[in-house]
């Protein structure tokens, strides 16, 4: 199932659960000319990260194959696919998370034909957590 992995990378990619977090300032550093003090809160942004030209190619295009062996654009630089944070604060539960999401697109994907239903708005609401605007209404059917 790695093509599989790679589509699921690419939906993190696109859209993480949750747009970004706060993290305290411990040491004092400089970013872009802006001074910034030890004990300041910085706010961190998932959904511009994994949009980044420079580490993604036309980010807005859904492409599964940038994580491909022969790619991995994902690994050109530290912290750059994040839908689960990252380093000593990534989420404890990311391996179970993935092995659930993994085990229910393979089994949706060979045992029913599914269809997106007509007259909704798929647009993404970022608060409180990334979601489709009227949901997703799916039907599927036993093949």
């Amino acid at each position: 199932m790695p093509y599989l992995e790679q589509v699921l990378w690419e939906v993190e990619r696109l859209h993480p659960p949750v747009g970004g977090s706060f993290r305290g300032v411990v040491k004092e550093f400089e970013f872009n000319g802006f001074h910034i003090p030890a004990g300041w809160q910085v706010l961190y942004s998932i959904v511009v990260t994994h949009r980044l030209e420079e580490i993604y190619p036309e980010p807005e295009r859904f492409d599964p194959d940038r994580f491909s062996p022969q790619r991995q654009e994902h690994k050109q630089y530290p912290f750059s696919l994040i839908g689960f944070g990252g380093g000593p604060r990534v989420c404890i539960g990311i391996a179970f998370a993935k092995m659930e999401m993994k085990i229910v697109a393979a089994h949706l994907l060979r045992s029913y034909h599914w269809e997106i239903l007509p007259n909704q708005s798929l647009d993404t609401v970022r608060l409180p957590i990334n979601h489709p605007k009227d949901g997703l209404r799916v039907r599927f059917q036993p093949r």
